[in-house]
């Protein structure tokens, strides 16, 4: 089988959600003055390629942290969608109609107890240099009908190669995010945002991905990868 890493390179600078503290990796103890290598990270729960769980979002939902969630959750069939085709603009909202025609020119589509990945394409956008804000102020998202179409079908995940899944942006102006307020957080459909070269992928995949047990965590960073026949 082929396979990617669909996941970014953990160093000081990434991309980031502008109101998140930043990702610190310091050279702490080193060859030369302890006779060993070790480095110091500092993070947040929501950084690089991450999930959200429930608690993120929910104050109802304190008992829903990361570390309750199984660690086979994100291991399963994937399903990806090429939004990239549809040429996405930030603050727009791609629809039911659209998502649907890509479903017949894939001839696949999601179901139950698998896993959505939707490509925007816009990985290519998070530069880890003075345009990072680009990535992060600026992206498209999806409308409710998508959002709810895929919670009836019984997914068991969602991720993104955008900042934040669904919620469209543009110039930090952020819409309503139907995924994390009212369909797949509340419901224990976990999101993964900041994924990467999912455009490199075809339209089934065999998914991995496995959060770090952080106690009560709200999220967690993951190193995604996807197999797939050659």
């Amino acid at each position: 089988m082929e396979w990617r890493d669909l996941s970014p390179l953990l160093e000081n600078g990434i991309p980031r959600w502008p109101t998140h503290p930043p990702l610190v990796v310091n050279p702490t103890v080193t060859h030369e003055h302890d006779g060993y290598y070790c480095q110091t990270v500092f993070m947040p729960e929501h950084i690089g390629s991450h999930v959200d769980a429930p608690a993120h979002i929910h104050a109802t939902m304190m008992d829903h942290t990361i570390d309750t969630v199984p660690a086979t959750k994100l291991i399963a069939p994937a399903v990806v969608y090429p939004l990239y085709k549809l040429d996405p603009a930030p603050g727009v909202r791609i629809t039911a109609d659209q998502v649907l025609k890509l479903e017949e020119e894939m001839g696949d589509a999601v179901g139950k107890d698998e896993i959505a990945l939707f490509a925007y394409g816009w990985d290519s956008h998070a530069k880890n240099d003075k345009t990072w804000k680009d990535y992060t102020y600026n992206s498209p998202g999806l409308d409710e009908a998508v959002i709810e179409m895929f919670y009836k079908r019984g997914i068991r995940a969602a991720g993104s190669d955008t900042i934040s899944l669904d919620q469209p942006i543009k110039d930090f102006d952020e819409g309503y995010s139907f995924g994390h307020e009212k369909y797949f957080l509340p419901n224990g459909i976990l999101i993964m945002e900041g994924l990467v070269k999912l455009t490199e992928l075809p339209p089934r995949v065999f998914f991995c991905a496995l959060p770090l047990k952080i106690v009560n965590g709200s999220g967690s960073p993951i190193r995604c990868v996807a197999f797939y026949s050659k």
